[in-house]
């Protein structure tokens, strides 16, 4: 069993509501929780002093800019504890990779995220980075995910009715964004509770301008909420994944239903390949209630699951999901060639 923290019902409750909505003020937290705005700016500064929040990050559909979603999970082959902070690091560091994970369990030691603009994108970047350190792993699965779920953390508060509920398909139309929208997302993937003021003076826009951009990119969903980092060891909780594979893939919106409404599912995929067929995660307080969890699905849907693995996740190393600026830049600038030489060309030039 963990060991809980020093958090009572209103922080949890103040947490939640970060959750929510981590660009919420101060003012507008406190009427929620019925407390002062000294007593709410005081507790989320001690939680950020006591490690359980370490940030805020945007959530961002960069399918909207033309990007898709790859994921590898590896093995370690006979490694140092020195060897494998040097290749967890060489990810972390990475501008392709939004998310870093180390695992425990049997089956895998590490799992990473990227955005890739094809499948030719994504073998370049797998034998550019993972070719690096071939040898010194012992298995690698990739995968891409068609459908990312994502669901607020409602355990903190189950009597809230509202939770944070998103969706990152693997089919999304793409819209017009220029190096503004680029310098947002940017700056608001690591950092998404800076004010407006300073926001604009870092993008070189009007306060004016940066509103209506950031207005724009959210009714566009490109940006799909803002939320806390959460150290889940200090908070006192663990982090389970499960893959399931399936007797019955019309159960799937079923079991998607059944993810969406329960209070300890976070994350839910829909991936092509890799020998999973739906995946899910929960943050629970013990193994117990891990146990519980499956075993209810395992009766509600006995039928239509053929098997499952499940490991856990040990942290975050990083959650950055707009990492690849200089990328994104660079693909600005070529479309933008193209486009004049399309535009000759149709001239006759």
């Amino acid at each position: 069993m963990k060991i809980k923290r020093n958090m009572d019902k209103k922080d949890k409750e103040i947490l939640y509501e970060l959750d929510l909505n981590a660009r919420k003020t101060i003012s507008h937290i406190a009427k929620k929780v019925k407390l002062s705005k000294e007593v709410v700016g005081y507790r989320i500064k001690r939680m950020i002093e006591n490690g359980i929040i370490t940030g805020f990050y945007s959530v961002i559909d960069v399918t909207k800019l033309g990007y898709t979603h790859a994921r590898f999970f590896l093995k370690f082959k006979n490694i140092s504890p020195n060897e494998e902070k040097e290749l967890v690091e060489f990810f972390v560091k990475h501008p392709r990779f939004w998310w870093v994970g180390p695992i425990t369990g049997s089956l895998y030691d590490l799992g990473i995220a990227c955005w890739v603009r094809d499948v030719l994108d994504c073998h370049m970047l797998k034998e550019e980075c993972l070719g690096r350190y071939r040898k010194k792993l012992d298995g690698l699965r990739d995968s891409f995910y068609s459908n990312i779920y994502s669901w607020g953390k409602k355990y903190l508060d189950e009597k809230n009715d509202k939770r944070l509920s998103t969706v990152i398909s693997g089919r999304s139309r793409i819209i017009d964004y220029d190096e503004y929208d680029i310098k947002l997302l940017t700056i608001l993937s690591n950092d998404a509770r800076i004010s407006t003021v300073n926001l604009a003076g870092k993008v070189g826009l009007s306060i004016t301008a940066v509103t209506h951009r950031l207005q724009k990119l959210i009714e566009n969903k490109v940006i799909l909420g803002f939320r806390p980092k959460i150290n889940l060891d200090k908070l006192g909780y663990y982090w389970y994944k499960v893959e399931f594979q399936l007797e019955d893939y019309k159960c799937k919106k079923a079991l998607i239903a059944y993810f969406s409404s329960h209070p300890n599912a976070v994350y839910a995929y829909e991936s092509i390949g890799g020998g999973s067929d739906i995946e899910v995660e929960f943050e629970v307080e013990s193994h117990n209630q891990f146990k519980e969890i499956i075993t209810d699905i395992r009766s509600k849907f006995k039928d239509s699951i053929r098997n499952y693995i499940y490991y856990i996740w040990i942290k975050e190393e990083k959650v950055s999901y707009f990492p690849m600026t200089e990328e994104v830049f660079s693909q600005l600038e070529n479309d933008k060639v193209n486009l004049q030489k399309n535009k000759k060309a149709q001239k006759g030039i």
